[in-house]
């Protein structure tokens, strides 16, 4: 079993988390100097504890409520107590808020263009504001982990935007091709979000989620929509000649997974339809990074 720390925050994807930093990247350029390099490693930790911390926050807020749906987890187990999750929260987000701090530290001293590395400040900034306002509950949040659909989505930017702020790491968010496979990661996050809702809504007693507004099955046909705009973004870099159209079979994998969900949702089978969209959402960005770094090899032979 993983170790409680591990456990709290989500050790595995916090993983995911900065290796999309690097895909982010290397969606503007394929070949790093030593400087670029050492800020996207920066940029890649400051997500990976940004979103630790996110993730222990939510199991302290959230702990009675995992008792029924989730009581494996750290804090109902009793593995750890909340002023431990507390704590390690606060030291996971410092170490965030430092990583960033050093980037920027590195990009004044090496950086011949400062004002390039603006935007990943103005994005960490971003990522806070979706954080305090999704999981406060005080009079200056918005509450949007009670508010339904839009709870949904501001836990899908914050997805994409990990991807934007990779490219950032590498003065690179006016690359087109960035903004299209953040859309994607977006849109099917959005779409895992709901179902996810769906399947915690009998232990979710305090929170206003989509399922609970509309009911299960108007939930499930609102994640399909989500699932079928997000072949649009899929193909549109392949049609508009931003990447190679041979290589628009890279995507099959995951646009066969998008497909399979369906029936699953149809069926009710709401666990396996959100696994299979995580793996759809890891397939198509494993499609869009074959697809910028295949041309290369190729070119080299």
């Amino acid at each position: 079993m993983a170790h409680p720390v591990w456990q709290l925050l989500r050790g595995g994807n916090t993983l995911v988390g900065a290796s999309t930093v690097v895909v982010g990247a290397l969606m503007v350029k394929t070949e790093f100097t030593t400087t670029e390099s050492v800020l996207v490693l920066l940029h890649a930790c400051c997500v990976a504890t940004f979103m630790g911390a996110w993730n222990a926050f939510n199991d302290v807020f959230d702990s009675e409520i995992d008792s029924l749906n989730h009581p494996e987890r750290p804090i109902p187990s009793g593995a750890l107590t909340l002023a431990q999750a507390k704590a390690i929260g606060r030291a996971a987000f410092l170490f965030s808020i430092l990583s960033l701090l050093a980037a920027m530290t590195i990009a004044a001293l090496f950086s011949e263009n400062l004002n390039g590395w603006l935007p990943s400040i103005g994005i960490w900034f971003l990522a806070f504001l979706l954080m305090f306002h999704y999981e406060m509950v005080v009079p200056a949040s918005f509450m949007l982990k009670h508010k339904g659909l839009m709870g949904n989505l501001a836990v899908s930017l914050l997805v994409g935007i990990v991807i934007v702020f990779g490219a950032a790491a590498v003065n690179g968010i006016a690359n087109p091709l960035v903004w299209i496979v953040a859309s994607v990661a977006m849109l099917v996050n959005a779409a895992r979000e709901i179902v996810k809702d769906i399947e915690d809504e009998a232990g979710d007693v305090d929170r206003e989620t989509l399922p609970k507004l509309v009911g299960a099955n108007r939930a499930r046909a609102i994640a399909q929509i989500l699932i079928i705009m997000s072949f649009i973004p899929i193909v549109a870099p392949y049609a508009r000649e931003l990447l190679p159209m041979e290589l628009l079979l890279l995507q099959c994998p995951a646009m066969l997974v998008l497909v399979s969900v369906k029936p699953k949702l149809y069926r009710g089978e709401d666990y396996a339809a959100q696994r299979s969209l995580r793996m759809a959402m890891m397939l198509g960005l494993t499609g869009f990074l074959a697809s910028v770094l295949f041309p290369v090899q190729y070119s080299s032979l």
